[in-house]
């Protein structure tokens, strides 16, 4: 176990280097110029009752997402640090916990943070919405670490009784529900759990306030107004159910791919969980990974960059029912390595794309060893520098050549194609009234 061990936190410290080298190359895209349009323009107030009353009810998420700088970040110094510092806190937080709940040395607390990075990592939907898109990032990751935080928190109450972590595990809460709907729910189905099993009044307070700001969130005039008309009755419920059960398959097929070397790497903590907690127990905890999902296909919502919170609860907590039953499936850990740095299995069209199986390790080596992560830089800060400058109110840039397969890049739509939402917001930004890219 120890071999396996030092391979994979060979391999979490390289694919670390590598993401922060590649995060030096990253540059604001999309919503980044939206966000800092609409602060400016009508300040942060009116920002966010609009995007509560128009847009959604992510009102921490969208919140933290008004401060973008990118008015005032003319050296593009913020996409650069700041995945490599969410990086970081992911790792310093996943090692607090293991230090909190394990009583591990620092040395040893942050070697299992790293193993816990590598695996996030590969089972990342979208690498670069989550990793190097601010406006994703603040929405998707940031919340996955605010979780982290809590666990802490409530392990603190847990351990001193003291007023102060039941309050700073309130806070948390809180700001979780309003974060982005998948961990919402996550969050909301293990307060439950801690309630039917310790009813008592901290759980009781924590779940009513809990619910109580998860309506808040979902009961967002913005969440309704962006509903979409689909078909009715039978048909549409029909589409439900099949959406529902193509992406529970896709999650646990990707899950069962990597378990066996997860099980390996965290063997002694699930032997040690699996001595205090029965199987039943296990399973009500796993069980909650199937709330979300249930969500999503009820609002007719496939595989995306927010499945990235199922994907990697479902796979902690699964981890350990297996462990409990089936715990010699870790000896088949070196097919799990190998398939980590496959290529990306494209067996659906372009419209079912987030259905193929991909864990990353294939497209982070090619963007080291392929991309000419400069030129990319240099386009995208060329194009910005073009619009800038302009003084007319059209402008036709150049289409961008060198394309990053991990950065995040959304291409405008040419002056043949119809106005998608990215050339609206650079128009906004700018205060143009037609921004296009040169044919294809």
């Amino acid at each position: 176990m120890k071999k396996v061990q030092n391979i994979v936190l060979f391999l979490s410290i390289i694919i670390g280097i590598g993401l922060a080298y590649i995060s030096f190359f990253n540059v604001y895209q999309t919503d980044d110029y939206f966000w800092s349009h609409t602060t400016r323009k009508i300040g942060l107030q009116q920002s966010f009752i609009e995007t509560y009353t128009t847009w959604g009810g992510r009102y921490f998420g969208y919140s933290i997402n008004m401060f973008n700088p990118v008015f005032y970040d003319k050296s593009n110094i913020l996409p650069k640090v700041y995945p490599v510092f969410l990086m970081l806190s992911f790792i310093g937080v996943s090692s607090l916990n293991f230090k909190e709940y394990f009583s591990y040395s620092l040395k040893k607390s942050l070697k299992k943070g790293f193993f816990l990075f590598f695996f996030y990592t590969v089972l990342l939907v979208s690498l670069p919405e989550h990793y190097f898109w601010i406006t994703g990032s603040n929405v998707y990751f940031v919340p996955v670490i605010l979780a982290g935080i809590l666990l802490y928190f409530l392990k603190k109450n847990k351990d001193t009784g003291q007023g102060i972590w039941f309050f700073l595990s309130i806070l948390l809460i809180i700001i979780l529900m309003g974060s982005n709907e998948i961990l919402a729910l996550i969050v909301e189905g293990l307060l439950l759990v801690s309630y039917y099993q310790n009813r008592n009044k901290k759980s009781l307070i924590l779940l009513m306030i809990g619910s109580s700001f998860l309506l808040i969130s979902f009961l967002a005039p913005g969440n309704f107004n962006r509903m979409g008309k689909t078909e009715m009755g039978i048909i549409k419920w029909l589409k439900r159910i099949t959406l529902y059960g193509a992406n529970t398959i896709y999650v646990a097929v990707k899950v069962l791919l990597v378990i066996p070397l997860f099980i390996t790497i965290f063997e002694v903590e699930l032997k040690g969980i699996s001595r205090k907690i029965t199987f039943k127990k296990a399973l009500l905890f796993w069980s909650v990974s199937l709330l979300p999902l249930v969500f999503t296909s009820y609002i007719l919502n496939s595989v995306a960059r927010q499945f990235e919170s199922i994907i990697f609860y479902f796979l902690t907590t699964f981890s350990l029912l297996l462990f409990f039953k089936f715990e010699k499936i870790k000896k088949w850990w070196w097919a799990s390595l190998f398939i980590i740095f496959l290529p990306e299995l494209k067996i659906f069209p372009e419209k079912y794309a987030y259905f193929n199986i991909d864990f990353n390790g294939e497209n982070i080596i090619m963007e080291l060893v392929k991309t000419d992560l400069k030129e990319y830089e240099k386009e995208m800060n060329g194009r910005v520098e073009t619009i800038r400058n302009s003084s007319k109110d059209s402008v036709v840039v150049d289409r961008i050549k060198e394309v990053p397969r991990v950065l995040y890049f959304a291409e405008m739509a040419s002056v043949n194609e119809k106005e998608t939402f990215i050339n609206d917001q650079l128009q906004k930004y700018f205060n143009k009234k037609y921004i296009r890219t040169k044919n294809k």
